[in-house]
């Protein structure tokens, strides 16, 4: 996991090669304008999951896990909480992967949380569980998945 801002987003673009697609994509759209939903930055490359949701509390958060894709989740309207979890440190998924989705869910409580704030983002890669949406009232955000 690494939280940053957003604009230094740029300092990790080693780490995949889809990476660089998303940061010229940031430098060059105002993402908190997306339409709900899917929008195509590079086919199934990379991909902009635009959400907008009552936010949850920290039981009604569920862990999940990716196999396929590594999340850059970022809120817009409102702080964010994220629980987190190694996937070493959980047992059996409450909801088994599902493939055609890459996730899992798991019941097992977050061990720690990161708060973001607009202009702050986290990366998750798939050894990181994360229990997104913990926040109060209405929460707009973007999950860019990057293709692993």
């Amino acid at each position: 996991m690494i939280v940053c801002t957003v604009k230094d987003l740029e300092k990790y673009i080693a780490l995949n090669k889809n990476f660089t697609t998303v940061v010229e994509y940031l430098k060059n759209n105002d993402i908190a304008t997306l339409p709900l939903g899917r929008t195509d930055v590079c086919g199934d490359e990379v991909f902009i999951s635009s959400q907008e949701f009552e936010g949850k509390t920290k039981e009604a958060a569920k862990l999940e896990t990716h196999v396929k894709y590594i999340d850059i989740q970022m809120p817009f309207s409102t702080v964010e909480n994220i629980g987190w979890r190694s996937l070493d440190n959980l047992t059996s998924p409450s909801q088994p992967y599902n493939e055609n989705d890459d996730i899992a869910f798991f019941d097992e409580p977050s061990t720690s949380y990161v708060t973001l704030s607009p202009g702050e983002c986290v990366i998750f890669f798939p050894e990181d569980a994360h229990a997104p949406g913990i926040a109060e009232g209405k929460l707009r955000k973007a999950v860019i998945k990057v293709k692993i």
